[in-house]
């Protein structure tokens, strides 16, 4: 189980890679293609709810006994998508629209059942440790592919070698996908448990008719994590545009991101381990969203005469509450499951989460277009709106257990 676990980290941390080059060219590659701003926060949202549309889909496929073909699956098609979402120069905005979609749909997959493994082949005492080094190698792994995607596009000697423009970074992308669809085929093998099996054929509702049986307090937990995305969200793609929109170059970005994958990755060496003992998960949850309100409301109200000095100080903290949450929140949901639905679950989880990321690009979009500070001031206040879900979480998981 120590191999399966090293095997799904090292996939977990190319896939990051693999998945996240292409978000530091986003805001100039749509102002080359001569596309509203907006269109950047459209296009993420889109291929959030490919993610939301795919995640219950993909975990009830993956709990039937597929898992295999469901992770080759999902690493080809977001492939694919990314590929061709990288001739802006051939193809429409509603066909990048689509391609967009296509990419989180398939991503889902790979996602949703490497995480569900990831608890699978955990002993018991150390899941929680485990699913931690899962979320922050995965997270160390996008803060390389945003510092790679910088690189290749504003490096002259990148772009001497590779051509890397626009479309030959994201054929790149592409490419790394395809080559893990390979490597997962070839040297892993999904834990066997006993398959989910109705005499039914899996149709691609019958993920979302999960949602149905979950427990109420599991529900609301869900709710508040869409609260908590939506503003997560915004914080993190409307600093990209904020970065852009100061004049820094798509590499500044990505030097940014290294240094916060960085950052995540000793948090949760050092701190998560220590966060994770603790017993009273949802107070800690909730303890973690009024800080992250009042840093997002400080760095962006009283910090942009010295933005560079307070995104690399003050935000960093809120960094370390990110890296605390994930890992928090995924160990919550995955007590809810079972050896037969995890990936279910998981998968459940996932469309909850996208429905925070289709939400908040969206809606900042219009509110960005007003001013960044009703935009960041915004997502404070989603943080502080997330404590009523978890209120209720609270009280009703005391009721569930009664």
């Amino acid at each position: 189980m120590k191999k399966k676990f090293l095997i799904l980290l090292v996939i977990f941390f190319i896939q990051g890679i693999a998945t996240n080059m292409h978000h530091p060219l986003m805001p100039a590659y749509v102002a080359h293609l001569q596309l509203p701003t907006f269109m950047i926060g459209l296009f993420f949202a889109l291929m959030n709810f490919g993610t939301m549309m795919g995640g219950p889909f993909w975990g009830n496929l993956g709990d039937r006994g597929k898992k295999k073909t469901v992770v080759i699956l999902g690493f080809t098609i977001y492939g694919l998508g990314q590929m061709l979402f990288g001739l802006g120069y051939v193809f429409n905005e509603y066909f990048l629209g689509v391609f967009r979609f296509a990419s989180g749909f398939g991503i889902a997959a790979a996602t949703t059942i490497i995480m569900s493994e990831i608890v699978l082949v955990s002993p018991t005492e150390k899941k929680s440790r485990n699913i931690a080094y899962g979320v922050a190698i995965l997270a160390l792994g996008g803060s390389l592919g945003y510092y790679l995607g910088g690189q290749f596009f504003t490096k002259q000697i990148f772009f001497n070698l590779f051509k890397t423009d626009f479309a030959n970074t994201l054929f790149i992308q592409a490419l790394i996908n395809f080559s893990l669809a390979a490597l997962f085929y070839f040297i892993y093998d999904p834990v066997k448990v006993e398959p989910v099996e109705n005499g039914k054929r899996t149709y691609f509702w019958e993920g979302f008719k999960e949602v149905r049986n979950i427990p109420k307090s599991l529900l609301f937990f869900l709710i508040s994590l869409s609260v908590i995305t939506v503003a997560a969200t915004n914080v993190d793609k409307y600093l990209e545009i904020y970065f852009n929109d100061l004049g820094f170059a798509p590499d500044v970005i990505g030097n940014f991101k290294m240094i916060v994958g960085i950052v995540s990755i000793i948090v949760t060496l050092v701190i998560v381990p220590f966060i994770m003992k603790l017993k009273k998960r949802i107070l800690v949850i909730s303890i973690l969203q009024v800080l992250s309100a009042v840093i997002v409301f400080v760095v962006f109200n009283l910090g942009s005469n010295h933005f560079i000095v307070m995104i690399y100080t003050v935000y960093m903290l809120y960094i370390i509450i990110k890296a605390i949450f994930g890992p928090l929140e995924q160990d919550y949901v995955a007590d809810f499951s079972n050896d037969a639905n995890i990936s279910t679950t998981m998968g459940i989880r996932q469309s909850f989460y996208s429905i925070g990321t289709i939400i908040g690009p969206v809606l900042g979009g219009v509110l960005y277009g007003i001013s960044h500070s009703v935009l960041f001031n915004f997502s404070a206040i989603m943080f502080l709106v997330s404590l009523i879900f978890l209120y209720i979480t609270q009280k009703l998981r005391k009721k569930e257990n009664i």
